[in-house]
């Protein structure tokens, strides 16, 4: 399982090649947004899913309501978990500007079946450098997609090399000090093992001994470009529950001299690549950036800029919560069956959403091209690509969500719709759905209905 949330919805560029509400295309039929397109050599491969919600928590009287404040940090909080962190904090008589409250997330659940069959049971990562403002909730809600249970957050790491050292050093094992120590005396975690991977070369073929140095030799060089990027980290603890941080700016920080946030993106994607590759562990959630992130892409390229319409000015800031609250509107109507744009989305909302598009593209390619049994380890993955809220509106209905891989349970080149408000689906029931069918879970319920509706298996997504 690999989840790959981005904060702050999809500009309308995301649903322009979407199908009618309640209908479906596939094949040639289904065509990727321009948002989107980096994933066109994997088109096969992929689904996208349209009309699902996330508010069946959220009530407004007696009914469900799609709309809720503060919303970046209860619709981050509940994208994994399909509960409202507000409520799980008033039922602990707790104060709601300061709880950590939510539920066992549906990446901990899958964990849980897969205990002991790996190094480690989950890994959280990230690319938040510029946390923004926590909407009077802790930070948690804003900088975490794991849960591992109601108490526990697993903060995202955003430190390539705690990230690289977790999963080439001896895992859980290697403290943090112990691993600045190595560090201090210029030792890396390779040379450390040295001595037992040579033992190893010895009981081994000559073929599998060269397999033995390519891969070493490949996991030196991800440990350099690694430690460049992370030249400009500050000093990271390995995520642990409710690392409540010194400040509201840990992480990386933008304004240090030296700091790339595209080979950022990229030496994570080769972690994550490693992190399955070698079954380090089997479920990761990655968070793109934190919920309303005030960052900048100045590092958008012009190849993203110039595909979503946006004239290319190279190093301009491209604010990314302010572009959000930019022009951009979308109808809760239909116009020939499909929402109708009232105002498209700026142009600076689409490049930042593209980017993100082309990154999470970049990482399917690369497990799509690592062979695994019958398939690719894509092929073995359910990649979740989606955010905690639809656009400008921070509504939490019609969430934007693609899926590539899904172990040949899942349909494939193929864009399935559901209903209009009211009647359209929930997002618990995807997770749902996923747990049972690819994962084999013998799970129950998940998430809460205001309206106490079970759950039920979205059949439409099944292969």
């Amino acid at each position: 399982m690999l989840i790959c949330a981005f904060p702050n919805g999809a500009p309308h560029d995301w649903w322009s090649t979407a199908p009618a509400f309640g209908t479906s295309v596939s094949g040639d039929a289904f065509q990727l947004p321009n948002v989107l397109t980096p994933f066109q050599p994997i088109k096969h491969k992929v689904m996208m899913v349209s009309r699902l919600g996330n508010y069946t928590w959220s009530n407004d009287g007696d009914k469900p309501t799609p709309s809720v404040e503060p919303s970046h940090a209860r619709c981050m909080s509940a994208v994994t978990t399909c509960i409202d962190a507000d409520e799980a904090a008033r039922k602990a008589k707790l104060p709601l500007d300061s709880a950590v409250r939510s539920t066992t997330s549906v990446d901990q659940l899958i964990a849980q079946t897969l205990q002991g069959q790996t190094g480690l049971n989950s890994l959280q990562t990230g690319l938040g450098v510029k946390p923004g403002f926590f909407d009077y909730r802790s930070y948690a809600y804003n900088q975490v997609l794991s849960w591992k249970s109601p108490t526990e957050p697993l903060k995202r790491n955003v430190n390539p090399r705690v990230i690289f050292d977790t999963l080439v050093g001896s895992g859980n094992a290697q403290t943090p000090a112990e691993l600045a120590r190595l560090k201090a005396r210029e030792k890396s975690v390779l040379d450390a093992v040295r001595e037992d991977a040579n033992r190893i070369k010895k009981r081994v073929s000559s073929r599998d001994q060269q397999v033995l140095d390519q891969y070493l030799t490949t996991v030196r060089s991800l440990e350099l470009a690694a430690d460049e990027v992370s030249a400009t980290c500050r000093t990271l603890p390995a995520p642990n529950a409710v690392p409540e941080p010194p400040g509201p700016q840990q992480g990386l920080s933008q304004g240090q001299d030296g700091y790339d946030h595209e080979l950022h993106a990229n030496v994570m994607n080769d972690l994550i690549t490693l992190a399955f590759e070698c079954d380090r562990t089997r479920v990761v959630t990655h968070l793109l950036d934190d919920a309303r992130s005030e960052f900048e892409y100045r590092n958008i390229p012009a190849a993203d800029r110039t595909r979503v319409g946006l004239a290319y000015n190279a190093g301009s800031s491209l604010h990314y919560h302010g572009s959000q609250h930019g022009e951009g509107e979308l109808a809760d109507t239909t116009e020939n069956g499909k929402y109708k744009i009232v105002k498209p989305s700026n142009r600076d909302f689409a490049a930042i959403n593209a980017w993100m598009g082309r990154k999470v593209a970049e990482l399917a390619l690369k497990l799509d091209a690592i062979p695994e049994g019958d398939g690719t380890v894509l092929d073995h993955t359910t990649l979740v690509f989606l955010s905690e809220m639809r656009t400008h509106d921070h509504d939490a209905f019609d969430l934007p969500i693609l899926i590539a891989g899904g172990n040949g349970v899942l349909k494939q080149n193929t864009h399935i719709a559901y209903d209009s408000v009211g009647n359209d689906r929930q997002l618990r029931d995807m997770w749902f759905t996923l747990m049972r069918h690819v994962f084999g879970m013998p799970v129950t319920s998940f998430g809460e209905d205001a309206r106490g509706m079970a759950n039920a298996e979205l059949t439409e997504i099944l292969a």
